[in-house]
């Protein structure tokens, strides 16, 4: 993984510029560990924003790229629209998961089930009807992804 490719995220302009070249040159797949790094910025949306909205394109996502997709669906003090990205993105790269010969399938298995189960336990709590539809749909692709598996 290429360490350090995004910068000082402070500095967000040259951020997003580095991301669409990165996006565009194919490279997102090297760049993983930044990418976590994006996700967990709070200082500033749009990177976290543009971020989730070009994970579909990373080729082989690992296992801590889905993982910190997952936080970010979970945590309650972020507003509504980036976690429910976050859901549709967290679907698309469980797909491109399963293609990924980096991951042993018996630990995708496992992150998958519990995602799941992490899934299921927001939907058992009160939510806006958007992001309770946004996490239906995403739990039933995984739960689909997983059992062909």
């Amino acid at each position: 993984m290429k360490n350090n490719v995004f910068g000082n995220l402070m500095d967000w302009g040259t951020v997003l510029e580095t991301l669409e070249r990165v996006s565009r040159t194919g490279e997102l797949g090297y760049c993983q560990d930044e990418l976590v790094r994006l996700l967990r910025f709070d200082q500033n949306w749009r990177l976290r924003e543009a971020a989730i909205e070009v994970l579909p394109n990373v080729e082989n996502p690992g296992l801590d790229l889905a993982q910190e997709l997952l936080l970010l669906i979970k945590r309650r003090d972020l507003y509504y629209d980036i976690r429910i990205l976050a859901t549709d993105s967290f679907e698309k790269i469980a797909h491109a998961m399963v293609k990924n010969p980096d991951i042993d399938k018996d630990s995708l298995q496992a992150f998958f089930s519990a995602a799941i189960k992490d899934l299921n336990t927001l939907l058992s709590s009160p939510e806006p009807p958007i992001f309770y539809t946004a996490l239906q749909q995403c739990a039933g692709h995984i739960k689909e992804i997983a059992s062909d598996l």
